[in-house]
């Protein structure tokens, strides 16, 4: 063998490699382009929103069921990422997930750092406390009382409104358990999460004391400067989604009613 010969064998085989490289950060196992997922942040902690099959350890709930039919319907593929609340934020405005699926309120301070899809559902927030107890009996009342919530969620903000020193806690769970304890005097959480929590945990001694007059639209959001194609995209599986009757139908599903429609 000749060097003329050695060199383009050499020069082949370097090629080859460069391909199989191409081939790898282009597309998955599946032959699918990699470009083509839509990466997803959710705590995967809060039920019935986003949370593990207790039979089968499956990511599921109602923002993960819309989460993935928006996907499908845009032709892109779901991918989840479970991380604390507040990695999720930071995750999407980083820009390391696309969006983030955890029932995310939309309100005036996240729209200053975030593009937020339309709304696909609307929830209504609820003040929680130990069901003997008689002096919080209003949002106003959390002015020098202790409360917990996810950290950086919509809830913990309304806790630090009122005048509440709050703490963060990972899950619904162990935030129900410390209102129950006394470790705090309340928390303050979506109305369908607690209906859903008394409903497997009936002997809980937990109340609710008051709700917000208003309900909070709830979107995926992205980072400010995300690509306005994917935005309408997702826009428009939304209003094809609530259109068809997918919405309500997931929504049905998890509550038992449609939270999608304000």
């Amino acid at each position: 063998m000749n060097k003329r010969t050695k060199l383009i064998l050499i020069i082949a085989a370097a090629l080859i490699v460069v391909a199989v490289a191409v081939w790898l950060i282009f597309f998955n196992g599946n032959g699918k382009d990699a470009g083509n997922k839509m990466t997803i942040g959710t705590e995967g902690v809060w039920s019935p929103y986003t949370y593990h099959d207790p039979e089968t350890d499956a990511l599921t709930g109602f923002d993960i069921d819309v989460a993935k039919a928006v996907a499908e319907k845009i032709g892109m593929e779901a991918e989840f990422a479970q991380v604390d609340f507040d990695a999720v934020i930071a995750g999407v405005q980083s820009g390391r997930y696309t969006t983030g699926a955890n029932f995310i309120d939309v309100t005036e301070e996240r729209a200053k750092t975030f593009t937020f899809s339309d709304p696909y559902a609307y929830g209504s927030t609820v003040l929680i406390v130990r069901a003997d107890n008689e002096d919080i009996h209003s949002f106003e009342d959390l002015n020098g009382r202790t409360t917990a919530n996810s950290a950086g969620s919509t809830y913990m903000s309304y806790g630090e409104k009122f005048g509440a020193k709050v703490t963060g806690i990972p899950t619904l769970e162990e935030t129900m358990v410390m209102v129950e304890s006394g470790r705090v005097d309340a928390t303050i959480n979506a109305s369908d999460a607690f209906t859903d929590y008394m409903q497997k945990m009936p002997d809980a001694q937990l109340k609710v004391v008051a709700q917000l007059p208003e309900k909070i639209p709830v979107a995926f959001p992205f980072k400010k400067d995300a690509d306005p194609a994917l935005v309408e995209k997702v826009n428009n599986a939304i209003a094809e989604l609530r259109a068809d009757g997918t919405l309500a139908a997931i929504s049905v599903k998890y509550f038992g009613y449609d939270i999608t429609q304000p």
